[in-house]
């Protein structure tokens, strides 16, 4: 344990340590800007510096000259915030929280997937693009940018970004620098061979240095720390996702019902009126093709039947509706061409919308288990702990599945997300893979 003048020492020691690198990094960007506001002045007054022109022209021309030092200084900030802004309030929320003994979480959204149209364009949230490259690049610089803040769909924290440059400029930053700057000064006075400067100096750089750092904890919680009305707007434009999503997924399954309906029980029954209509003619003719055409007739309905039935087991399967969730995916396992094991401790039921939410991830997730990972054995749990229902199917497969836009697994997690739910994959090249499905849910 540190105790006395040896934790003197230390604070003294760890002070100038973090009064260094919080001056190096909440100073990184408000030194660029500075650098670029300087050289950007300094350009524009070589153009006017041998000027000899009346009072007016010398106004004007100045003006023109802060004007145009001012536009090299905004698009100084802007591009230094766009690739260093996150990275450097990353950092101190990892270690600038650390060293607070606080949790700093991160309060950015997730990146936009980039999603292959079937037009052939890419698009990134923004706009589309020839190659999956190019719309990559203008994703990440837009969604970091400062335009990103005027956007009604933008990120707040970028906003947030901004004030808190500003604020640790003014703050932070100066008053952190106050035992390095004392303590340039002492060795500078040393130099000059003046004793009582470089007491006071020393004095000050040593007294400072284990509490100057400590600015950053009123500012990183007031502005590193995600925002309560940011996090407000960001749940609001969550479910306006998933509301997205779900009217995307809705209409999707609409068009398969009716793709299903279309080629294949409609087609059947035109065929079937079509069979009727020559039995009826060749029922006085030719009773026997009559016959033979009724019995072509009554098999094209059987298998009209057949298809009507499939259809509707996948809309709402009679033995979910009948038995529950344990007992339809046991039914899911006996279906399925390889080994598997289903384990439950589920007493009761879900509720109706989120067992058949996690039926028919699971299902999916089977159909991927057979088809993919070419595995020999599969498992499926179902647990219920502390209000969250949970299944876990795992394999001795391949492994290597991940939830790239467009995917099952991101499909899987879109569904599960209106209901607050989670979908977690673990699935190593090579094997074995195991998600694990959580929903929010009391049994009934």
């Amino acid at each position: 344990m540190w105790s006395g003048p040896s934790r003197w020492l230390r604070d003294t020691a760890v002070g100038y340590w973090r009064s260094g690198v919080l001056v190096a990094v909440a100073g990184l960007i408000p030194g660029l800007t500075a650098a670029v506001a300087v050289f950007g002045l300094s350009f524009s007054r070589s153009w006017s510096a041998h000027l000899h022109a009346p009072l007016l022209v010398r106004l004007v021309t100045a003006i023109g000259e802060w004007a145009l030092a001012a536009l090299w200084t905004a698009a100084g900030f802007g591009v230094a915030m766009a690739v260093l802004g996150r990275p450097t309030a990353q950092f101190l929320r990892r270690h600038g929280g650390r060293w607070l003994g606080a949790e700093l979480p991160s309060p950015y959204r997730p990146p936009r997937p980039i999603t292959k149209m079937s037009t052939g364009y890419w698009w990134n949230g923004h706009g589309y693009h020839e190659t999956e490259r190019q719309a990559k690049i203008e994703g990440w610089f837009m969604d970091r940018s400062l335009l990103a803040m005027r956007s009604a769909d933008g990120d707040p924290q970028l906003r947030r970004d901004v004030v808190w440059q500003a604020v640790a400029a003014a703050t932070v930053v100066p008053v952190a620098a106050l035992p390095l700057l004392a303590g340039a000064g002492a060795i500078y006075a040393v130099t000059a061979q003046s004793m009582l400067w470089v007491a006071l100096f020393a004095v000050a750089s040593v007294a400072a240095a284990p509490f100057a750092w400590r600015t950053l904890s009123p500012v990183a919680s007031r502005y590193l720390a995600p925002n309560p009305n940011a996090t407000a707007e960001e749940q609001v434009a969550r479910l306006n996702r998933i509301r997205a999503d779900l009217t995307q997924t809705q209409a999707a399954e609409l068009e398969r019902i009716e793709r299903n309906l279309h080629d294949g029980a409609q087609a059947r029954m035109v065929a079937l009126g079509m069979n009727l209509s020559s039995a009826e003619r060749l029922v006085d003719t030719d009773p026997e093709q009559a016959k033979q055409v009724l019995r072509e007739a009554r098999a094209s309905s059987k298998i009209a039947l057949d298809q009507l039935r499939t259809l509707v087991r996948g809309i709402n399967p009679p033995v979910l509706v009948e038995r529950g969730l344990v007992d339809a995916i046991r039914a899911l396992a006996l279906d399925a061409p390889i080994e598997v094991d289903v384990r439950s401790t589920l007493e009761r039921r879900p509720e109706r919308p989120v067992e058949a939410a996690l039926y028919f991830a699971a299902a999916e997730l089977l159909t991927n288990v057979v088809k993919h990972a070419h595995a020999t054995h599969a498992t499926i749990e179902l647990s219920h702990r502390r209000g969250v229902v949970s299944i876990v199917v795992s394999d001795n497969g391949t492994g290597g599945a991940t939830a790239t836009p467009g995917s099952g697994l991101a499909g899987i997690a879109r569904r599960l997300a209106a209901f607050e739910g989670q979908v977690d994959a673990d699935s190593p090249a090579g094997g074995p893979t195991r998600v694990s499905l959580t929903v929010p849910c009391e049994l009934s």
